[in-house]
C-alpha cells in the first residue's frame, strides 16, 4: 500500500477552519493531520472542549458546527469526509499533547513520521495546534 501525499491546500484549508473555529467560539485545543496506515488516508482530527458534551450525545450538532465554519472558509481542498472530530480525552491526543505547545489561539506545523510517542506508533503526523 503506497502512502498518500498530504497536499499543501489541505494544511491550507485546515488552518483556514481552525482559525474561523476560534472565532466562532469553538477554539479547538488540538488540531492535526493524521495519517492511517490501515486505510492510506490523513484525516484532519479536531478536538476542543466546547465539542466535547456534543460529541457524548448530539454528534451530529458538533460536526454541523464544524461544517459551518468549514463552509464559511470556502475550502480548495478540505471537505466533511476529510474530519474526525474526537473528544479531548482521545487516547491520540493524551499521548501527543505534551509534544508540541502551541497556545490556545497557536498555529505550528509540526510534522512527524515513522515515530512512537508514548507507546503509540505514528506513521505520519503533522500537529497543526496542541495547547
Amino acid at each position: 500500500m503506497g502512502e498518500k501525499a498530504l497536499v499543501e491546500s489541505l494544511i491550507s484549508d485546515a488552518v483556514a477552519l481552525v482559525t474561523k473555529l476560534d472565532e466562532a467560539g469553538t477554539s479547538p485545543t488540538f488540531a492535526a493531520w493524521y495519517y492511517y496506515d490501515d486505510a492510506d488516508e490523513w484525516r484532519l482530527l479536531i478536538a476542543s472542549p466546547a465539542l466535547d458534551p456534543l460529541l457524548q450525545k448530539q454528534e451530529a450538532v458538533a460536526y454541523r458546527k464544524v461544517i459551518e465554519a468549514l463552509a464559511s472558509t470556502s475550502p480548495a481542498a478540505l471537505n466533511l469526509s476529510d474530519l474526525k472530530l474526537v473528544a479531548t480525552n482521545y487516547q491520540l491526543l493524551q499521548a501527543l499533547k505534551f509534544l508540541v505547545g502551541t497556545g490556545p489561539q497557536g498555529i505550528a506545523r509540526a510534522h512527524f513520521k515513522d515515530s512512537t510517542m508514548n507507546g503509540i506508533f505514528i506513521k505520519e503526523l503533522v500537529i497543526l495546534r496542541s495547547a
